[in-house]
């Protein structure tokens, strides 16, 4: 069978792509321990294991709020205290958590040179009683041994423990997101199947742990108080001061439902992600991320050109490299979310869909110097971020 030489560039990022990409790090996997479970009773009876303040950073979050402290509530291993850090919410925010039992502190209008999120934070850490911080954002959702496996994790590690959590969907336009999750994890740097290469570049901010002595000495988000990425920016003064810093996969742990109003809410959550840094690479990650989009996309339009212009090499060749690309998405998508065969099957939608919020980010960026999020502007500009954030 005679091959397009054009395949061979395609296949070497299809096949580089699995050197970073390959041994994704499970958080429930790196904590066990030979079997061992903690009996269900409140810390600190159980010998050695810190108290333990849960703090969840909220701003118009009723209805994920519930689906939060609902988990909490059943948890095997019962935390110190529950603080919801209200950050002047329009909805019924603060009326759930007093419902359902957390304690709940409401920020002041925001201070200049603040983010709303790092406020958030701060102001639940300086609140909290416990000797190990858990921070959650409200849209996640712990199984029911959650928090006693976060504690092994972090007894195993120490320093800043962060864990993605898996990426929970509802309805297809959701499955659009699948690009992201890939290129986000890649990112970080955590997931090569050659040791020497994992270097976390940093955090993932919807779930972390660290000791309140720790987070004090760095100074907390008082330091950052100004980075719109503010997990990023936590963990790499981790590192600069000698702390470390660890990632992790969360499935079978902790799961969020990250955009459900809708498309535009879709559009304007990634939109702010990629326009604030959040799904960005260094230099040499970013060559072989671009090499490895661009490769995914020439099956489907090789397929295409193939059919319209009746070349039936270029249409072969479409062929091989569409289905070489969506085996290697279905799995390495397979411990982010429950994005099934079928998104897969349909990845070049995903894929185009990836590039035009790349682009629309890229406008917002360079062009306008801002985003919206959550009722805020958030400003991009080094010189104008001035603390208008989530």
């Amino acid at each position: 069978m005679k091959l397009d030489p054009n395949l061979l560039l395609p296949v070497f990022f299809w096949a580089l792509l699995f050197l970073f990409f390959c041994k994704i790090p499970l958080a429930r996997k790196h904590s066990q321990r030979q079997g061992q479970r903690w009996p269900e009773c409140d810390p600190p009876a159980i010998p050695g294991l810190p108290s333990i303040s849960i703090i969840i950073p909220a701003r118009n979050e009723e209805p994920n709020l519930k689906l939060l402290l609902d988990s909490l509530a059943r948890q095997s291993l019962k935390p110190h205290e529950i603080i919801v850090v209200d950050d002047n919410s329009s909805d019924g925010t603060a009326r759930v958590a007093r419902e359902k039992g957390a304690r709940l502190v409401s920020l002041p209008a925001l201070p200049e040179g603040w983010t709303g999120k790092a406020l958030a934070c701060f102001t639940g850490a300086r609140a909290a009683s416990a000797d190990l911080l858990v921070f959650l954002d409200a849209d996640t959702v712990l199984e029911d041994d959650g928090l006693e496996v976060l504690c092994r994790l972090y007894q195993k590690t120490g320093g800043l423990v962060s864990v993605q959590p898996y990426h929970r969907m509802e309805k297809p336009y959701e499955k659009l997101s699948a690009f992201f999750n890939l290129i986000l994890f890649l990112n970080m740097n955590i997931s090569s199947c050659i040791p020497g290469l994992n270097s976390p570049r940093g955090a993932f901010g919807p779930c972390f742990i660290c000791s309140r002595a720790d987070y004090f000495a760095l100074g907390g988000h008082e330091a950052i108080k100004a980075e719109i990425i503010e997990d990023m920016a936590l963990a790499r003064l981790a590192r600069k001061k000698g702390y470390s810093v660890s990632c992790f996969a969360g499935r079978g742990l902790i799961t969020f439902r990250m955009y459900p109003g809708g498309l535009n809410h879709l559009i304007e959550g990634w939109t702010k992600n990629f326009a604030t840094g959040a799904v960005k690479t260094g230099p040499w990650l970013f060559l072989v991320t671009f090499g490895w989009v661009t490769g995914a996309m020439s099956g489907p339009v090789d397929i295409v050109q193939g059919l319209v212009a009746g070349q039936h090499l270029l249409f072969q060749t479409g062929v091989i490299l569409y289905l070489l690309f969506l085996a290697q998405i279905y799995f390495f998508l397979q411990p982010l979310g429950n994005f099934g065969l079928v998104s897969v099957i349909l990845y070049p939608f995903s894929l185009a869909f990836f590039i035009f919020i790349f682009l629309r980010s890229m406008v917002y960026t360079h062009l306008l110097g801002y985003v919206h999020w959550k009722g805020r502007r958030i400003k991009l500009r080094p010189d104008k971020q001035k603390g208008r954030s989530r």
